[in-house]
């Protein structure tokens, strides 16, 4: 078992030390997110047996913290006839579904999509909703003998997220239809008896594929009735271009949702795809995304392991200056991370120099008056690579990442979509947090998220500001 924030072998400079990344195979999608008995789980796609996407599984990890996690072996392998697609997973307290021994703590069950393969003798090409259980906290796992609970004999119905809704009593469970742009409802009252409930649509969502559904109840600001936020992922059709993924507030009866406000980007970086919460979490609700993008991520060159966690996120509802309800996001640090708070000075100025080698996270304000830069340079001479943080004529902020690169990497997902402040201010707050790799970016407070991956390669970071040209 390896710890993604032991010591790392020089040679291996691009993997982060607080974000989680498999040992030595390809990663996508997380999966199966649980605080259960006071550990994290998470599981996620995983290629058991390369770097590249295929063989789909269920990888596994735990921490006690959210900072250090420890790989754990393949939870759900795949097989000849069946691939092991997302999901997620719950804790059956209850033993509603008759899965756990009766004197039990009751099971944790999974909940998946069953891909199956050209292979399966019955069903091949289709995806349907399966499940297995774990009687251990999720350290063995048992494949339901009567797989699946759930289909619609479709090839695109799949990423099952399931939770308990107190009002009505029963098992929601969240899915989608991917090529049809659709988001649908069950209801259950064992978790293995499934029936429809109600399908959600919305023509401001239209990219390629529907993917990763979640449904989060949140606390209104103020009290009063709860507020619901739908989460989708979107292929391509992201905010950075590529993949991304979008979020919506709205209301849930306990068998349909429904909003009126338009798709809001959870993330305005290219690299935070199939962002999905965690069940077990009393307060708000703690978000893990897939720090890659489909347009490129075979691509990254990390070989063997390919692809990382993002920073976990809470989520919150704030009132915005119009009266209306928007997400706030707060990124969760590791506490071992060193912080450095900022003062930006209006003229040129070097402000730190640092060992790019250690995570660093760095906050302070940007002014939106004028056009300006905060320049973080990785390594110097001619090899040095900049990410750029810029506030443009109109005080939009964005990540340039352009020339960030040991190598060139993703030339047309260089810049994030830019982040508008709804109101007249003179100074933005940020936060950010480079970890090798991975660069995480919280602004105005968590009115913004920004996810985004880097390759620099050295060892020396400076960070310096300067007007812009």
């Amino acid at each position: 078992m390896n710890s993604t924030s032991s010591p790392i072998a020089p040679a291996d400079v691009h993997r982060p030390r607080y974000h989680l990344t498999a040992d030595a195979t390809w990663m996508n999608d997380p999966n199966g997110l649980i605080r259960h008995d006071g550990v994290w789980h998470a599981f996620f796609q995983n290629n058991p047996e390369g770097s590249t996407w295929g063989n789909m599984s269920w990888g596994h990890a735990v921490s006690e913290d959210l900072a250090t996690w420890t790989n754990l072996p393949v939870a759900l392998p795949f097989s000849e006839t069946e691939l092991i697609f997302s999901g997620s997973v719950v804790h059956d307290a209850k033993n509603t579904s008759g899965l756990g021994a009766t004197d039990g703590k009751g099971p944790l069950v999974a909940f998946y999509t069953s891909a199956y393969t050209p292979a399966h003798p019955t069903t091949p090409g289709i995806q349907a909703q399966s499940i297995a259980f774990s009687e251990d906290g999720g350290a063995t796992w048992t494949y339901y003998a009567q797989n699946p609970v759930l289909t619609r004999d479709s090839e695109n119905f799949r990423d099952p997220k399931v939770f308990f809704h107190q009002e009505s009593s029963r098992w929601v469970m969240v899915t989608v239809e991917a090529l049809d742009h659709s988001v649908h409802f069950h209801v259950s009252q064992d978790l293995l008896a499934w029936e429809p409930a109600s399908v959600f649509t919305h023509p401001g969502l239209d990219g390629g594929i529907w993917e990763c559904p979640d449904l989060l109840r949140v606390p209104t600001p103020g009290g009063g009735e709860d507020s619901w936020v739908l989460v989708v992922s979107t292929n391509p059709g992201g905010p950075a271009g590529g993949s991304g993924t979008y979020s919506l507030i709205g209301h849930f009866d306990g068998r349909r949702f429904t909003t009126e406000a338009a798709p809001q980007p959870l993330d305005l970086g290219p690299d935070c795809y199939a962002a999905v919460s965690f069940s077990g979490v009393d307060g708000d609700p703690v978000l893990l995304g897939w720090m890659n993008n489909w347009a490129y991520a075979e691509h990254t060159p990390t070989d063997p392991w390919r692809s990382s966690m993002t920073l976990p996120r809470t989520l919150q509802l704030g009132t915005a200056a119009d009266g209306t309800l928007e997400v706030i996001q707060h990124l969760i640090v590791p506490a071992e991370i060193r912080t450095l708070d900022l003062e930006l000075p209006t003229s040129s100025a070097v402000l730190a120099e640092l060992d790019a080698e250690e995570p660093i996270r760095l906050r302070g304000t940007l002014s939106t008056r004028s056009a300006h830069r905060l320049f973080l340079r990785f390594g110097d001479g001619p090899q040095a690579r900049d990410l750029i943080l810029a506030v443009d004529p109109e005080g939009r902020i964005s990540l340039d990442r352009s020339d960030a690169h040991r190598e060139p990497f993703a030339p047309e997902h260089t810049r994030t979509l830019p982040y508008a402040p709804a109101t007249d201010r003179d100074e933005i707050s940020f936060d950010l947090v480079i970890d090798r790799s991975c660069v995480d970016l919280e602004l105005d407070g968590g009115r913004a998220m920004i996810s985004a991956q880097i390759f620099p390669g050295a060892s020396t970071l400076a960070v310096f500001t300067e007007p812009a040209a």
